[in-house]
């Protein structure tokens, strides 16, 4: 009886595994069947976000945090163009009269450039405020200690242990 018990769970989990490998094949199929489809899209979208994947490549962090930046504003930068194609008909006629523009290049590199300045930026920026509310800290408190150095005498700002400042050290 115990047994049956402990077999049961191994045949629920291989059921999942082929509901999750279906679920991937139908999935799949779909993609593949709707590509014939949006083509022209396709190629346009995967050309311009070029940048995103060689970021994706040759980022080393976990998070992929350059890879997520960079990503988001080169697809910005990418969307106006898919829009204009899809105005203008999905064919790749269309798509190479979009791609051999020197302003649709300015913008979706200007784009992903904009997302590494953000990556290189926002660092430093928050280093140095924080930098900054520290040492405004740290000023207050050597002025506070001034004073009470001032009204209470100069063992107040002491490093000294209690022990010592009772022996007269």
């Amino acid at each position: 009886m115990a047994q049956k018990k402990k077999d049961a769970p191994k045949k629920d989990a291989h059921k999942g595994r082929k509901k999750g490998k279906l679920g991937f094949i139908i999935i799949g199929l779909t993609f593949g069947a709707s590509l014939l489809f949006i083509m022209p899209t396709f190629v346009l979208v995967m050309v311009g976000m070029i940048p995103t994947i060689v970021s994706l490549l040759t980022d080393d962090d976990e998070e992929r945090s350059t890879t997520i930046c960079i990503g988001a504003l080169n697809s910005v930068g990418v969307m106006p163009f898919v829009i204009d194609l899809w105005m203008k008909g999905q064919t790749i006629q269309s798509v190479l009269t979009i791609m051999m523009q020197s302003t649709t290049w300015v913008v979706i590199l200007g784009a992903a450039g904009i997302g590494k300045l953000i990556v290189f930026a926002v660092p430093q920026a928050t280093a140095a405020i924080a930098i900054g509310h520290v040492e405004r800290r740290l000023k207050i408190l050597r002025d506070n200690l001034t004073s009470l150095k001032d009204a209470w005498g100069p063992d107040v700002g002491t490093t000294k242990s209690i022990q010592n400042l009772r022996q007269g050290d």
